[in-house]
């Protein structure tokens, strides 16, 4: 594995870690700012690093009620591809908050299992994740897997 491949490793694992805890920090290190791009896997679309902070604040707010907190996060059968100044990380995952008291206002409890992909691009020498798409995993249909 090159060391452009473990950087990127080491972002995705960040990623799916700071998915699960809310952190925010995470994001305004290693976002692209304004250039970064989320299609969500509820199937809304954020532009920029205030969006989807904005986003998280607010998930955190309604998951900061549930008593205890319940969030998995968890990855698996990750493929890294690296180019140049371009990387792609590709996965199946599964996303799982209770909300706790507002789990209605917030249209319920979340379980999610769903594919995903994340692009970074080199920006002064580090690895910027410039684009995150969401969407729902069917295995079996038309022969997919």
């Amino acid at each position: 594995m090159s060391d452009d491949e473990r950087r990127v490793r080491e972002l995705h694992d960040g990623w799916v870690t700071a998915n699960g805890t809310g952190d925010v920090d995470w994001l305004r290190a290693h976002l692209a700012g304004d250039d970064f791009v989320m299609w969500n896997t509820l199937g809304s679309n954020f532009f920029g690093l205030d969006g989807i902070v904005e986003l998280w604040k607010q998930l955190i707010a309604m998951a900061g009620e549930a008593v205890p907190r319940k969030v998995v996060s968890q990855a698996w059968d990750e493929r890294i591809t690296v180019g140049g100044e371009l990387a792609v990380v590709s996965y199946l995952c599964r996303l799982s908050v209770d909300f706790g008291p507002r789990g209605e206002e917030a249209g319920g409890n979340l379980d999610q299992r769903y594919r995903a992909t994340e692009v970074y691009q080199r920006r002064d020498g580090d690895w910027k994740m410039v684009h995150y798409h969401g969407s729902p995993h069917q295995p079996g249909v038309m022969g997919g897997s």
